[in-house]
């Protein structure tokens, strides 16, 4: 007789035999007793858990000729064609090489109405259902819906989201379950001892873990680890058999990796090249070991991990579920790279380098933020000591040689405050751009610089001084961010306080006055005399327009070098200052007319001054109309 391999040799016979799936086969053996028997069932699950072997033991059940309380005898001739897959009645049919229309039509739906051969029932056993074609399903649909009495389906699939839910919500679906690594340690003794195979626990857990939760994976396993080793299963073996480097390897790659150590990475790396281990393996082998280290740091696994123990002090969990999650990203990188030890040596170094600790970092960056703005000092390290100059040639100088001390530099002298005026005019420059509004608004407030840190602002318009209240603590913020300081603003409305005008700012605007006239004076004709410019006052200015044009009054300003006494009936041309005669340079200026703005309209000036000066920031204060 022929080898028969472990999984199909030791493969259950009844549902007792069945692994896990408790509530599965209390269902079908009730429903077999209490004849309420579906007509179409589903099982959906990974593979190796049971489903096509429930489906076959489903079968045996109901074409049983001497069944003991929904259990099949496995002797009559039903239930041992049925095992050997040669029963007439009981076709298995693979979906996935039977996937067109014509395939299920005429192995399905043509023979269902058939009666049975010899037994009670006619069952179809469609393996990975999921294969078929769309329009094999909707072929299917209606058989599978009102089948004749004595035609049961059963379908197993490993991917139950590609069966149409027109085909689910017409048969029981049962989801199958992984096994437990338990489960499958306990069947591999049982194995283990009827085919006295010499297996250590260790091996045994080895073996279960590397299932996955396939039972058909781990009997498969343990048969050829024995035929590799003569009927004796060691760990090393196993490591060979699966390209797993040792469990101390592992933990010394997996340590460096935590504790940042480049050298003792590189070293193990070494190792792994040397003796030929599969790079993924080993990647998944470190994801598991941070994965199984967080789990026991939290107290959520009663099982100790040798990285646990390793290690110095234990590192902050989260840096260990953090480190596990990249190295699931690792592990994607590799799988498609085209030289996988390279890739992942290299994606390990750049794990060692980048920060795992976040959380402790991001604390240590608040502790520090809240001494800075409580104003304690900050520790700095140690700038190191210069190194003494000599005047005179080197000299043979010992090692140990004691050096006099160098006398104590003197502190540097502390940089003198800027006057509150400045940090003020610093304030509304720095919100002129962003807030207009705001800045118009701060430029007609009254500030009062009572202490260093504390401004008082007053405003006699009840509105501006509650916009002003709103944005009291982004103002605060602005301050301290261009001042270096924080200074505190007190905000009140204050109906007798006069509009005031930044000083800084009226000498700026003298200031852009004057250079305009000293440009002017520069295009001038040679030999006039220079321009003079009329003083300027801000609160003057704003509170209305000029005084009349006075010819006698030297400080007119007079552009071109026009005399005083001309006559005030023209209007001057825009861009005419400075500009040369029509006839060049040697025919004889123009004559400029300048005439003042109308007084008897002091009321509508006023307005339109007022309209400017705020559109300009105040930088208007005074209007000339030109004829």
């Amino acid at each position: 007789m022929s080898y028969e391999n472990l999984a199909a040799k030791y493969r259950p016979k009844n549902l007792r035999e069945v692994l896990g799936q408790d509530t599965i086969k209390t269902t079908l053996a009730n429903s077999v007793k209490l004849d309420r028997l579906a007509h179409a069932y589903v099982f959906y699950g990974p593979r190796g858990c049971g489903k096509t072997t429930i489906a076959r033991i489903l079968a045996k059940t109901l074409n049983c000729r001497k069944p003991k309380d929904g259990t099949p005898c496995d002797k009559c001739p039903s239930c041992l064609e049925i095992a050997e897959s040669r029963s007439l009645d009981v076709m298995e049919i693979d979906a996935a090489s039977n996937t067109g229309v014509d395939e299920v039509r005429s192995v399905i739906i043509d023979q269902a109405g058939l009666s049975p051969s010899r037994d009670k029932y006619k069952i179809y056993i469609l393996d990975e259902v999921h294969m078929l074609s769309k329009a094999a399903f909707n072929a299917l649909l209606k058989t599978i819906e009102e089948p004749p009495a004595h035609v049961v389906f059963v379908m197993a699939t490993t991917e139950q989201t590609k069966v149409p839910p027109t085909i689910l919500s017409r048969s029981q679906c049962f989801r199958f379950r992984p096994i437990s690594e338990e489960l499958i340690t306990g069947r591999l003794k049982e194995v283990a001892l009827k085919e006295k195979l010499k297996v250590s626990d260790e091996a045994l857990a080895i073996i279960a873990k590397a299932a996955g939760g396939a039972v058909r994976d781990a009997l498969t396993l343990l048969d050829r680890a024995a035929s590799f080793g003569k009927g004796s299963v060691q760990t090393e073996v196993l490591n060979e058999l699966l390209g797993h480097a040792s469990a101390d390897l592992i933990t010394d790659v997996a340590a460096a990796l935590v504790k940042k150590d480049p050298a003792a990475l590189y070293a193990g790396f070494e190792k792994i090249a040397k003796e030929g281990y599969d790079p993924l393996t080993v990647l998944r082998d470190l994801r598991n070991t941070t994965a199984e280290t967080f789990l026991y740091l939290q107290n959520f696994s009663k099982t100790k991990t040798a990285l646990a123990g390793v290690l110095d002090k234990d590192p902050a969990p989260a840096a260990l579920a953090r480190l596990s999650r990249k190295l699931n990203a690792v592990i994607d990188e590799v799988k498609f790279s085209d030289a996988p030890a390279l890739a992942a040596e290299m994606a390990l170094f750049t794990l060692a380098e980048a920060p795992h600790d976040l959380d402790g970092l991001v604390k240590r960056l608040e502790a520090l933020e809240g001494r800075l703005a409580s104003g304690a000092a900050v520790p700095v390290a140690p700038a190191p000591d210069p190194p003494v100059k000599t005047d005179g040639p080197r000299t043979g100088q010992k090692k140990n040689e004691r050096l006099e001390p160098q006398p104590p530099a003197d502190p540097p002298e502390p940089e003198s405050p800027l006057p509150s005026s400045t940090l003020w005019k610093k304030l509304l420059s720095a919100i002129s751009a962003k807030k207009p509004v705001l800045y118009n608004i701060l430029l007609s407030t009254k500030v009062s610089f009572e202490q260093d840190r504390s401004w008082k602002l007053s405003s006699s318009n009840k509105f501006e001084a509650g916009l002003i209240e709103k944005t009291k603590r982004e103002l605060e913020e602005i301050m301290e961010r261009v001042s270096g300081r924080k200074i505190n603003f007190t905000v009140e409305h204050n109906p007798s306080a006069p509009a005031q005008f930044a000083a800084d700012d009226a000498l700026e605007i003298a200031a852009e006055e004057t250079e305009d006239a000293v440009l002017a004076g520069d295009a001038r004709s040679p030999g006039s005399p220079p321009p003079q410019v009329p003083p300027r006052h801000p609160l003057r200015d704003q509170q209305g327009p000029p005084p009349p044009n006075n010819p006698a009054d030297p400080r007119q300003y007079n552009p071109a070098g026009a005399a005083p006494q001309a006559e005030k009936s023209g209007k001057q041309v825009a861009g005419s200052e400075g500009a040369p005669p029509p006839g060049g340079e040697d025919a004889p200026a123009p004559e400029l007319k300048w005439e003042d703005v109308d007084a008897s309209k002091p009321v509508q000036e006023e307005a339109e001054l007022k309209k400017l000066s705020k559109v300009f920031h105040g930088r208007i204060t005074r209007i000339q109309k030109l004829k």
